[in-house]
Parts: C-alpha cells; sequence; structure tokens
C-alpha cells in the first residue's frame, strides 16, 4: 500500500470515528451540553478545518467552531470530512513531499525551545488523525464520567469491521 492510499484509509476511518463519537452523544442532552465534550468537539473538528485550510493554502480561522453546538457541530465536521476526502483523492504521490509551513511553527519554535524541523505534505497530513485520535481518547475517557458507554474507535476496529464509510447522526 502506497502513502497516499494509507492516508485516505486513515482519514476514512477517522470519518468513521468522529460520526460514531457524534452518534454515541447525540439525543443525551446531558453529554450534549457538558462543557468538556463541548469544548474537546469544537477543538478537534477546528483544528481538522485548520490543518485542511493550511494544506489548501486558504486563510485561517481559528475560532471556526467557538459557537457550534453539536448538531451543528456534526454538520460541522461531516462537511469538513468530506472537503478532505476531495483534497485527498485530488493529491499525487509526487505532492506528498512537497513542505508546508504552518503558521504556528515560530511559535512552537519559542515555546519548545528548539528550531522545529521542515515537515512535508504527507507528515502534515498524518498529524490530523494522530491528534483527532488522541482527543477522541479524552473524550472516551469523559464519556465514561458521565455513565456513557464509548465506541470503539480504533483503526484496527474499522479494519475489522470492513472499513465501512461514516454514519453520521442528524444527517445534513
Amino acid at each position: 500500500m502506497d502513502a497516499l492510499s494509507l492516508l485516505i484509509d486513515q482519514f476514512r476511518q477517522m470519518a468513521w470515528a468522529d460520526a460514531l463519537v457524534f452518534s454515541t452523544i447525540t439525543g443525551k442532552p446531558e453529554v450534549e451540553q457538558d462543557g468538556y465534550i463541548l469544548a474537546k468537539l469544537r477543538h478537534l473538528h477546528a483544528v481538522q478545518k485548520i490543518f485542511l485550510d493550511v494544506c489548501s493554502a486558504r486563510p485561517l480561522d481559528p475560532r471556526v467552531a467557538d459557537d457550534l453546538a453539536v448538531e451543528e457541530l456534526v454538520s460541522f465536521a461531516r462537511g469538513v470530512h468530506q472537503e478532505s476526502m476531495r483534497f485527498l483523492e485530488a493529491l499525487t504521490p509526487a505532492e506528498l513531499e512537497r513542505v508546508i509551513e504552518l503558521p504556528w511553527s515560530k511559535t512552537a519554535t519559542e515555546k519548545l525551545g528548539f528550531t522545529v524541523a521542515e515537515h512535508s505534505l504527507v507528515d502534515t497530513l498524518v498529524q490530523v488523525p494522530e491528534h483527532s485520535a488522541y482527543h477522541r481518547g479524552q473524550l472516551v475517557v469523559r464519556l465514561r464520567e458521565l455513565g456513557v458507554d464509548p465506541p470503539m474507535t480504533d483503526f484496527i476496529a474499522w479494519i475489522w469491521r470492513h472499513k465501512p464509510d461514516a454514519a453520521w447522526p442528524c444527517s445534513a
């Protein structure tokens, strides 16, 4: 399997996992309105959009999801995932080596105390599902604290299920 095919699979799994988490959350007002859950969902999906915008050389809006309720986030996330797939499917393997500059690299250099390394489009794209999985893990912990049985969203679980497409709640 080539890098581009693997990236497409990672993004497909990410959409499936995100939709599964939303399906677990929606319709449960005590969960939908939980401040921690809402903040993590907003951050997770804003970052997905921001990385897509960086890779597409578009202006960034770091506050793009700040005021969205869960139902609005479902629609927003679904749209970002659809747009991400169109972006990935239009790429050629050669384009994956293109250098990407993240606008926050200078801040990272200052905060971390070393000059951050140059990174390619493929490096940057790998970060998106990694970051999303990290925050889905935090959401799972909070769901358990709220007495909700969280879904299994691991990559291997997606493989075991024969790589299903995302099944979004509140279809938009």
